[in-house]
């Protein structure tokens, strides 16, 4: 054997040329998947310098993950693309690269087959923000390695990494309590994501601890996630507690027009830590989530499900936040 195996040397052996060797070794197109895997199981018989194989064909995967995203959380909020940016930030630094597909709404009630994955050339899927169960129990059952992001699922055994909503929610109704509060409301469909639901149990402890009366939570969007009129009732609260800062400037703008000011007549707290453009310019006191640790742990487990046929999904990771006071807490006016 000759000590230094070449393409040409494989070619002869096995009757092709050498433009196929060529396209088999690095994974081009051209080639039939039987005659690659004959390629390469030649090439290795022969001695051909095996790291000049594509680290794909070695080790069976394409060093790719797809990132889904549901239309609905983009919109005019910046939350879900700051997530989407620091993920990329973090696959970076592995062997990896991200690819983003946004699911529309049509797509996600038919339970679409989305197109990285029928392409079939990823390794995982990170799916960033609650989708419905229909869905994510569809994507389980293509591919197991999978992570929910920012929140969490009982569909299939699956890496869930969420902030804890609950805490944070308790610490701003407390917050809002301390100032003097007595007549809190939350703002918030608790049916359309397991964040906002444990976000308006959060609220609700803090009320009952408080020995506070508690309602049910005011609607803020349809069945569809599509946003709708908040019923506000300034005469009944002098406060609210809103399940994100986009909800909370609309309220904001909601008020000017009953010509009530935040937080001279009304007082808010937010969830995101968005800037004041979202929150119709105020700052607004809010939980920031800590999107860098969450995105490294989703990766970080989702690349472990990858390369280990052993794994097992360590189940809910939640990720504590960070209240940041602002400028939209006062005394109650009444």
């Amino acid at each position: 054997m000759k000590s230094t195996v070449k393409m040409s040397d494989i070619a002869r052996e096995l009757g092709v040329s050498t433009v196929t060797v060529s396209k088999a070794l690095s994974g081009k197109d051209g080639v039939s998947s039987a005659l690659r895997k004959t390629i390469i199981q030649k090439a290795e018989e022969l001695g051909y310098v095996y790291n000049s194989l594509p680290r794909n064909m070695r080790e069976g995967r394409h060093y790719l993950i797809g990132i889904l995203i549901s239309s609905k959380f983009i919109g005019e909020s910046s939350f879900y693309w700051v997530f989407y940016q620091e993920l990329l930030t973090v696959i970076k630094r592995t062997a990896y690269l991200g690819i983003l597909e946004i699911i529309s709404a049509e797509d996600e009630t038919s339970c679409a087959v989305p197109l990285i994955l029928s392409a079939k050339k990823i390794d995982g899927i990170i799916i960033l923000g609650q989708m419905q169960d229909p869905y994510l129990a569809m994507i389980s059952s293509k591919i197991p390695q999978c992570v929910f992001l920012d929140f969490y699922s009982g569909i299939g055994s699956r890496d869930c990494v969420a902030s804890n909503n609950f805490l944070g929610s308790y610490s701003l109704t407390n917050l809002l309590i301390a100032a003097g509060h007595k007549n809190i409301g939350f703002i918030g469909s608790t049916a359309a994501t397991t964040s906002i639901l444990d976000r308006y149990l959060g609220f609700c402890k803090a009320m009952m601890e408080a020995g506070l009366p508690y309602q049910a939570a005011i609607e803020d969007r349809d069945t569809k996630g599509i946003y709708i009129e908040i019923m506000l009732c300034p005469d009944k609260y002098t406060a609210y507690v809103c399940n994100n800062d986009q909800i909370a400037g609309i309220v904001v703008n909601q008020l000017r027009k009953s010509g009530l000011a935040v937080p001279k007549d009304i007082s808010l707290v937010g969830f995101d830590n968005e800037s004041e453009v979202v929150t119709s310019g105020i700052g607004v006191t809010s939980l920031a989530f800590n999107i860098a640790v969450m995105s490294k742990l989703a990766v970080d487990l989702l690349i472990q499900h990858i390369e280990s046929s052993a794994y097992v999904p360590r189940g809910h990771s939640f990720i504590d936040g960070q209240v940041m006071v602002k400028h939209s807490i006062a005394a109650p006016a009444w």
